[in-house]
């Protein structure tokens, strides 16, 4: 009984730390996110995985108590401070 209880604590704690591949996929299946070229997927990967590193750092905190509000992935998680700022607010920082 014992394994099988150390098996699910196990089994839970490795689902609460997907890869940042599979997160991605989750990402743009949830999302519907396609990307043109190759190329744009590998650039939106890499912010996808800033702000996913940015995401887990946050909720550390959040869980130890040291911020009062979590953070997740969203539908804006493939584009950086400055594009969300541009595309959604209208502000220009030129």
């Amino acid at each position: 009984m014992k394994i099988f209880v150390l098996l699910c604590i196990a089994a839970f704690g490795m689902a609460e730390f997907l890869s940042d591949d599979e997160e991605w996929s989750n990402f743009k299946s949830k999302f519907n996110k396609v990307y043109n070229t190759p190329e744009e997927e590998a650039r939106r990967f890499e912010i996808f995985k800033d702000n996913l590193n940015h995401v887990r750092e946050h909720q550390k905190k959040y869980d130890a108590g040291e911020v009062t509000y979590s953070l997740g992935i969203n539908d804006f998680s493939d584009l950086t401070t400055e594009e969300f700022k541009i595309r959604y607010t209208g502000l220009r920082t030129d």
